[in-house]
């Protein structure tokens, strides 16, 4: 895809992560999960558990007091695997249902943005939040450790049937150009099936063999 003046992005329908093979998260068998409380924004893991919990996989960001903040995301896929147990400010019990369905309203793509989010971890990426407008994580490669190496990828999550403009898929291409790190759009389909698309940049040549 390209714009009416000859340069612009081009989408390819190709795994950019050049893996075919899925590392699924085993769940920690015999091991007592974390409590974290949600506050109606985020998740926090008191500071006897942080490390553990950070040490997962990366989750989180260690707060000056010792505690671990969670990004709803973050927190949903954590319950998922059976890592923490959460509750809500009064102290009572909360499944992961009940996190998406109080955040939906004002967020509506936080399922949709999940699914991307659970997809890439089960590949063995670190994840962690992006730059916002649009470009929902910034993915690590395998071994790479967030805080000490620089995200390789920017994902841009994209629900089937949902467009996108020219102006902004113009935008968020030089934006990952400007930061040095390669684009790649997430595709949700209705089944909740996520297809990856890497963006890159092209330039057309007019008659003459001259770029436009």
């Amino acid at each position: 895809m390209s714009n009416d003046d000859g340069e612009g992005p081009d989408l390819e329908p190709i795994d950019p992560f050049d893996e075919d093979e899925i590392i699924e998260e085993p769940p920690e068998a015999m091991v007592e999960p974390a409590e974290a409380v949600f506050d109606g924004e985020k998740g926090f893991v008191a500071k006897e558990d942080a490390d553990r919990i950070s040490r997962q996989g990366f989750y989180g960001v260690r707060l000056d007091d010792g505690r671990l903040e969670l990004e709803p995301i973050e927190l949903i896929h954590l319950i998922d695997w059976k890592r923490v147990v959460a509750k809500n400010a009064a102290g009572e019990r909360i499944q992961a249902s009940n996190i998406v369905s109080e955040l939906m309203e004002r967020t509506p793509e936080l399922w949709v943005n999940y699914l991307v989010f659970r997809d890439l971890r089960s590949r063995g990426f670190a994840v962690r939040q992006g730059f916002g407008g649009g470009l929902g994580f910034r993915v690590y490669a395998r071994g790479d450790k967030p805080g000490t190496t620089p995200a390789k990828q920017l994902i841009y999550v994209l629900k089937e049937g949902v467009s996108i403009t020219l102006d902004e898929l113009d935008r968020v291409t030089e934006a990952a150009s400007a930061a040095r790190k390669k684009l790649v759009f997430a595709l949700v389909d209705q089944n909740g099936e996520v297809n990856y698309y890497r963006v890159s940049q092209t330039v057309l040549e007019n008659r003459s063999g001259e770029s436009e």
